[in-house]
């Protein structure tokens, strides 16, 4: 009886030892989800119209599904903790290039106006200002230069004019003189019969 108790114990642990050693051939660690339910599908044995799962097989493939959700649930995590780094980088990114606009904006109107008496004037409207008013200038020369001649005309006929005007005083003064010289000699004259 010792005898059969022995034989089986130890028929008893072999088999068990086997299980466990068969258990264990399954690799279900480098498969995807769907592979692993496939493999333990294929080793499950039939009960009537029922697929028998062993635990061992039900319990690794448990424990893979749970880490791989895990790992996921940490990649998804990760993953939407760098999407809001990303969005964050991007509305700062937006925030910059409207900046950058704004400036590029600012500094073409600055480029395309020139300070005129300390008002931003466009180029245009500074090159129209700039010829009116030289145009002005030399509306303004020419006329001066104008009346300069004609004055210039008008003293140099007044100038022969008082030459002239001049030339005939002193033609009258000399004839002047002369009917005064004979007009003292005849009185002198006149003076020396009455006295004589």
């Amino acid at each position: 009886m010792r005898l059969l108790m022995f034989l089986f114990l130890f028929l008893n642990g072999f088999l068990t030892f086997a299980q466990n050693n068969s258990q264990k051939s399954i690799d279900l660690s480098q498969k995807n989800v769907a592979d692993k339910f496939n493999e333990i599908y294929s080793k499950s044995g039939n009960y009537k119209e029922y697929k028998v799962i062993k635990r061992y097989y039900f319990n690794q493939l448990k424990k893979q599904v749970l880490d791989s959700f895990a790992k996921e649930k940490t990649a998804l995590k990760e993953a939407q903790e760098n999407i809001t780094k990303l969005q964050n980088q991007i509305a700062s990114l937006q925030n910059d290039l409207q900046q950058s606009k704004e400036q590029i904006t600012k500094l073409e109107s600055e480029k395309d106006s020139i300070g005129f008496l300390g008002i931003p004037v466009e180029k245009s409207r500074y090159q129209w200002i700039v010829w009116s008013i030289i145009s002005v200038l030399i509306l303004a020369l020419l006329y001066f230069i104008y009346l300069f001649k004609n004055s210039h005309k008008v003293t140099k006929i007044a100038k022969e004019n008082l030459a002239k005007l001049e030339e005939e005083y002193n033609g009258f003064r000399s004839i002047a003189l002369e009917r005064e010289q004979l007009l003292k000699r005849q009185l002198l004259d006149e003076q020396k019969k009455h006295q004589a």
